[in-house]
């Protein structure tokens, strides 16, 4: 199948470089005027030569294009068929740096609004849904709870943990990346009495380019199907290079915490300081960390406000991007972790969400 496309390129491209000759060719011979400095002839001579050129690179340039997109897609191809995808320096594009370029960020760890309204735990050592407090600069949100208000993506669903390392941490398995661990989250809210629609699409294929604006359209086209989807979860896992980091061992012990004799995975939220409703997002974002701090100490990390972007969250102020663990993690880490998170959500939807 393979020659057979290289072989249909090479006859369009020579074909294509046969006519543009030809019509260089034509030009040449018919043009009827004369430049002040040039013969007639030679002027005919240079038009034949320069045009012929310039087709001869333009479908130089095109065959190069198409044998480029052939050769990616049928890596691609390959990595579909064994479930593990190469993340290549050629397709990393905006979407990878803005993901991993965590010099410029703003972390915050410590809420100080809600810091004399957090009770950790009661006498008896018990967390206590009754301790949590009530959302600061949050608006209730009037949904239709008998349809799903909850709209639960993945802009990068191929991401993955520590089994699919090979691969550079990156999997078209979805039990084994972080569209199983976002199914864990929307069973948890569906067993908790919300209404979840979650979208599996691998917005990061073919690659990292556009992962964004791809997500941004399936957001747009289910918002148009539903005007009752007014919460948007985008669940991530963070990510670290393991062989060029130089603090692996702390990235390693923060990425983790043990509760209930359990290793669960930790998590933080990202906010994108571009968008015209960035303030209520980092509402939305400081509350689910009250409520984390308060059911489960330690287990949230804290709020990453990135130098630029939006992360599509203009489009409610209820958005969320949501980093469940590292690469570094276990799948196992990550489910546990999956399964709290599921439950911190309810509880902030629960205080937030009337009809």
């Amino acid at each position: 199948m393979r020659r057979t496309n290289k072989l249909d390129y090479i006859i369009l491209a020579l074909t294509c470089l046969i006519v543009l000759n030809l019509g260089a060719i034509i030009l040449g011979l018919y043009s009827s005027k004369e430049p002040n400095n040039l013969s007639q002839e030679k002027f005919k001579l240079s038009n034949i030569i320069n045009m012929s050129n310039m087709s001869f690179e333009s479908v130089k340039k095109a065959m190069n294009s198409l044998f480029s997109m052939g050769n990616r897609l049928n890596k691609h191809k390959d990595s579909l068929e064994t479930g593990i995808i190469p993340l290549e320096s050629e397709e990393i594009g905006e979407d990878v740096n803005e993901e991993h370029d965590t010099s410029h960020d703003t972390i915050i760890e410590n809420l100080d609004e809600y810091e004399s309204l957090i009770i950790v735990k009661d006498s008896s050592g018990i967390h206590m849904v009754e301790n949590i407090p009530e959302p600061l600069m949050i608006n209730k949100v009037k949904v239709n709870k008998e349809k799903p208000y909850i709209l639960i993506y993945h802009t990068h669903a191929t991401e993955s943990y520590s089994l699919a390392k090979a691969g550079n941490y990156r999997s078209t398995d979805k039990k084994n990346n972080i569209v199983g661990v976002g199914s864990i989250i929307s069973t948890v809210l569906e067993a908790n009495g919300h209404k979840v629609d979650h979208v599996e699409t691998s917005h990061d294929l073919p690659s990292y380019n556009q992962s964004y604006s791809r997500s941004l359209k399936t957001i747009v086209n289910k918002k148009a199907e539903s005007d009752n989807l007014k919460i948007l979860l985008d669940v991530h896992r963070d990510g670290i290079d393991v062989d060029k980091v130089a603090n692996v061992e702390s990235v390693r012990e923060k990425s983790r915490i043990e509760i209930d004799g359990k290793s669960v995975a930790t998590f933080s939220l990202v906010v994108g300081p571009d968008s015209e409703n960035k303030e209520q997002v980092l509402s939305f974002a400081k509350y689910v960390k009250a409520v984390s701090d308060n059911l489960y100490p330690g287990l949230c990390k804290g709020i990453i406000i990135k130098k630029y972007g939006k992360y599509n969250q203009y489009l409610s102020d209820y958005s969320a991007l949501i980093e469940v663990g590292y690469n570094i993690n276990t799948l196992e880490e990550a489910t546990e972790g999956a399964k709290l998170i599921g439950n911190i959500l309810s509880v902030v939807l629960n205080s937030i969400v009337e009809e």
